[in-house]
């Protein structure tokens, strides 16, 4: 019973000899995409599970441009990856060219040998996966809450129904003026906007005008796009060093190198069957930078060598070796 005592008080200073940090998250906002025209850069993300539909319908699968916001929603029966390659490829990379960056999570379906396969296939340049529990890095995240949004408004009380209005909040996103851009994604990708209703064909009875330009009008307008672009592009600087003011002003600048030991952030599931409750588990977890991939992310390994993946600067802390006194 003695030295169970002595024990346990033992791994208690042990502890305590590597005070935990109590300094606020690390990381500022780091640098917004290079990006310079449509579906040069994609980001792409899984939604669901959602309630089974009467098509046997369960998940979404969203692409969006970076650039242009242009976005696509397809419905999926099942979320594997032959489906998603299947969409991507036909539906996108054949449409609309092959991109230069893809970005996307780390689910399953992303990481599989399919997908490696068709970013093989068609040469892309860059695939990046975001760091774990860091959402946030993903552009599209920001649209599958826009989505879910409009998804719920056509649903009612029969949640099965929610995949029959998919092509129309498609239309209606694609459509409407964004509010970063400043143009809808539809003009930046198709260099007009899209007709929404065939009686805008008809003549105007006040001027007896018609309200399309001539075409050589029309053909005139898409020589401004370069000139569109390039303040598209500005555009999303300006956002992004406004949303970088706001997002720093919690954030602590610091930056790690290869060998550097660190406290990580842990994320548990509590598990009944193990007698197992994340409340008790530990909150940090100390271990060594492997590879540093970028000033925020990092690939992290335990002290014992084992390798624990990639991840974001927010989810680590210093660790202060200096004893207690």
């Amino acid at each position: 019973m003695y030295a169970d005592v002595v024990g346990f008080i033992s791994r208690c200073d042990t502890c305590l000899a590597y005070k935990l940090p109590t300094h606020g998250t690390l990381g500022k906002m780091g640098r917004p995409k290079d990006v310079s025209r449509p579906f040069q850069v994609l980001s792409i993300d899984l939604v669901g599970p959602l309630p089974n539909t009467r098509k046997q319908n369960n998940y979404i699968f969203v692409v969006t441009c970076c650039f242009s916001k242009y976005c696509f929603i397809f419905p999926l029966r099942r979320a594997t990856a032959d489906l998603v390659t299947k969409h991507l490829e036909n539906d996108v990379f054949l449409v609309h060219g092959i991109p230069q960056t893809v970005v996307l999570d780390n689910g399953c379906q992303f990481i599989s040998h399919e997908l490696d396969r068709l970013f093989k296939k068609y040469k892309v340049p860059n695939v990046h996966f975001t760091p774990k529990y860091t959402p946030q890095v993903n552009t599209v995240e920001r649209y599958n809450k826009t989505i879910v949004t409009a998804v719920s408004t056509f649903v009612n009380n029969d949640h099965r129904t929610w995949d029959l209005n998919l092509p129309q909040i498609q239309f209606a996103i694609n459509n409407s003026v964004n509010e970063t851009t400043g143009y809808s994604p539809a003009f930046l990708v198709h260099g007009r906007e899209l007709v929404t209703c065939g009686s805008h064909y008809l003549e105007n009875d006040d001027s007896k005008d018609m309200v399309f330009l001539p075409r050589d009008a029309y053909a005139e307008n898409l020589g401004h796009l370069a000139g569109i672009f390039g303040e598209v592009q500005a555009a999303l600087w300006q956002a992004h060093a406004k949303n970088s003011q706001r997002y720093n002003l919690r954030r602590k600048d610091a930056e790690f190198n290869v060998g550097d030991i660190v406290w990580k952030r842990c994320y548990f599931q509590s598990d009944k069957d193990a007698y197992f409750a994340k409340k008790l588990a530990p909150k940090y977890q100390k271990c060594r930078v492997k590879h540093k991939r970028s000033p925020l992310v990092y690939i992290l390994e335990d002290m014992n060598g084992r390798d624990l993946g990639v991840w974001h600067i927010k989810d680590l802390k210093i660790v202060n070796t200096r004893l207690r006194e």
